[in-house]
This record gives structure tokens, C-alpha cells and sequence, in this order.
């Protein structure tokens, strides 16, 4: 339906649809109140991201995420979090460590990401 209305209607009714969807699996039993709110901030981060690339790595990451927290539960959810920071924090781009400024910490290299020179 969203298709074939003009597109200042077609956002309204987008909104009103996820609202009834979203009202309509938690009465079912589906999800709870607080799976819904999650996948809303996860729709509006997928939104937000100004790069194709890289919003692929996060769909991929959020995936990932998604899998462990389905299999182990919080653990899992836990478990997930630390591989992903420990992956980034062993990854490097052109022999630079990917989370530089950070790790390893560099009081300099932080000024300089903060304060444009």
C-alpha cells in the first residue's frame, strides 16, 4: 500500500504499521516490549549510517550478535561483545591498529581525533 500513495502519506503510514506490527507480536507473545525497543535503535543505526560499506559490517556484526544472544541468551549477548571488541582491537588497517587512539593509548593521537589542528 505504501507503494502506490504519495510519499507524505506513505511515511505516516509506515509508522502506524510498525506501531501495529510491533503492538500485534507482543500481545501474541512473539517478542516483549524491550526485543522491540532493541530492534527499533538497531533500525534507526542501520538508518543513520552515512557509509554502504558500512553499514554492510554492521548488519554483519548485529548478525553475529543476533545468532549468539539466540543460542546462549545473555551469556551469549555477553560472550558476543567481547569477541567482537577483541576482533577490532586486534585488527589492523595499513599496520595501524584499528582502534588506535584508543589501543593502544595514545594521549597525542586522542587530542588530534578530538581537536581538528
Amino acid at each position: 500500500a505504501a507503494i502506490h500513495t504519495p510519499t507524505s502519506l506513505a511515511t505516516a503510514l509506515g509508522l502506524v504499521a510498525a506501531m501495529l506490527i510491533g503492538q500485534v507480536a507482543v500481545e501474541v507473545g512473539l517478542f516483549t516490549n524491550e526485543v522491540i525497543l532493541y530492534l527499533a535503535i538497531a533500525a534507526i543505526g542501520t538508518f543513520s549510517t552515512p557509509s554502504y560499506e558500512m553499514s554492510l559490517a554492521n548488519r554483519l556484526a548485529r548478525l553475529f550478535l543476533l545468532l549468539t544472544t539466540s543460542i546462549f541468551g545473555v551469556i551469549g549477548f555477553v560472550g558476543g561483545i567481547t569477541l567482537w571488541i577483541l576482533y577490532l582491537a586486534r585488527m589492523k588497517s595499513f599496520n595501524v591498529p584499528y582502534l588506535w587512539p584508543f589501543i593502544p593509548f595514545s594521549f597525542k593521537g586522542f587530542k588530534d581525533v578530538l581537536f581538528r589542528a
